[in-house]
Parts: C-alpha cells; sequence; structure tokens
C-alpha cells in the first residue's frame, strides 16, 4: 500500500513539472509569435531595410531554437533584441540621415 502511494505521489509530482514545462514552453512560443507579429507589421510598413530584415530574422530563428530548448530565459533575451533592433532600425529612405 504504501509503495503505491509513494509511487503515485512521484508520478503527480513529474507530471506536474512537466506540465510547467509546457506552460513555460508556451509562453515561450507566445512572445515568439507576438514578436515575429511585430516584426511583420513593421516590415509591411517598410520601415525596415533588407539588412535589418535578414538580422532580425536571423534572431527570430536563434530566439524559436531556444524556446524549442526550453531555454525561455535567453530567448527572453534574444526577443528583446529584436525589439530593440525594430525599434531603431530606419526607413531604407532615412539610412543616408
Amino acid at each position: 500500500m504504501r509503495k503505491s502511494i509513494v509511487t503515485g505521489a512521484c508520478l503527480i509530482v513529474l507530471v506536474g513539472g512537466a506540465a510547467h514545462a509546457a506552460d513555460d514552453q508556451t509562453a515561450c512560443e507566445i512572445k515568439l509569435s507576438q514578436a515575429e507579429a511585430f516584426v511583420d507589421h513593421k516590415i509591411e510598413q517598410k520601415l525596415l531595410s533588407e539588412g535589418d530584415i535578414e538580422n532580425i530574422n536571423m534572431l527570430l530563428d536563434e530566439a524559436d531554437a531556444l524556446c524549442t530548448e526550453g531555454k525561455d530565459t535567453e530567448a527572453a533575451k534574444t526577443l528583446d533584441n529584436v525589439r530593440k533592433m525594430v525599434a531603431a532600425a530606419k526607413k531604407p529612405s532615412q539610412q543616408g540621415q
């Protein structure tokens, strides 16, 4: 009886931990999709140069990989860098000014 109680408790802890990890990954993926939507909006407005778009897409790919690996903190930092790059980017017509 005691063995089944301990086994049950261990299973609950393991399943709870997996559910928490899944929640973290889902939150990371939501933040990633929000950042991608933000970037897409700026691209549609033609506010980013081709070079900016290339660099930002590389960072988005990196953040995606980090989310997949469960490295949510690192992914969040990468997404912050994406937002900073988008905010700092000038319209291609303003590049030389």
